[in-house]
């Protein structure tokens, strides 16, 4: 009976692929020296006494507040349906 149970141990057990750290993710291309700059500015922002994540969060909310204001009546009127 015990070799039965190891056999439902064996065929249950899953094997994951281990992951390439040579592959790159699809999706995140980035432009040409974007680490660099990335780096410089959370230099700046640092010495300025500015968090890097959290101006970078206010850069998004700007980005959505912009794009809803811009688009106001086409999203009022999807609200109404």
């Amino acid at each position: 009976m015990l070799a039965q149970e190891e056999k439902t141990i064996e065929t249950t057990e899953v094997k994951k692929k281990p992951r390439s750290s040579n592959k790159k993710r699809s999706g995140a291309n980035k432009p040409e020296g974007f680490n660099e700059f990335e780096a410089l500015a959370k230099e700046i922002l640092t010495g300025q006494g500015i968090s890097y994540f959290d101006w970078l969060h206010k850069k998004h909310q700007e980005v959505v507040l912009n794009f809803n204001l811009s688009n106001k009546d086409e999203i009022a009127m999807l609200a109404k349906e």
